[in-house]
């Protein structure tokens, strides 16, 4: 039986070629997705999508009209500019507080919710 010899200079070629084909898989790997085109619509989506999940186990009834409507003209507005919906019982405070930490927990900061009232926080706690 006759074992083939390859030419070094094929051996290398070859190497090359194998080398050329293999890196560039494990740096697409390691680089981050490309930002959405709208990275404000898809925050906003998300956060729509997160507050629809919250008021599930929350009624509306007992969070309030005006609490809901100033998230609701915040997402009208596209989820610009700021707004305040400001929580002034405990049960605003914990629906505010729910969909904060699972906003927070999908990638956002909670300085993109509308919580806030002027003048500082209004809830019984706070005063």
């Amino acid at each position: 039986m006759r074992i083939a010899v390859l030419d070094p200079a094929l051996v290398h070629i070859v190497a090359l070629v194998l080398a050329v084909i293999a890196a560039p898989a494990p740096l697409l790997a390691n680089e981050a997705p490309p930002a959405p085109a709208n990275w404000r619509e898809t925050k906003c989506a998300m956060y729509t999508d997160i507050r629809a999940e919250v008021l599930k186990s929350i009624p509306r009834e007992d969070i309030g009209a005006d609490f809901i409507k100033a998230e609701e003209d915040y997402i009208a507005g596209g989820c610009r500019g700021r707004a305040y919906a400001c929580p002034t019982t405990e049960t605003q405070l914990q629906y505010a507080n729910a969909v904060s930490l699972r906003v927070m927990s999908g990638g956002l900061s909670g300085t993109f919710l509308p919580y806030g009232c002027p003048g500082g926080p209004k809830t019984p706690a706070a005063q």
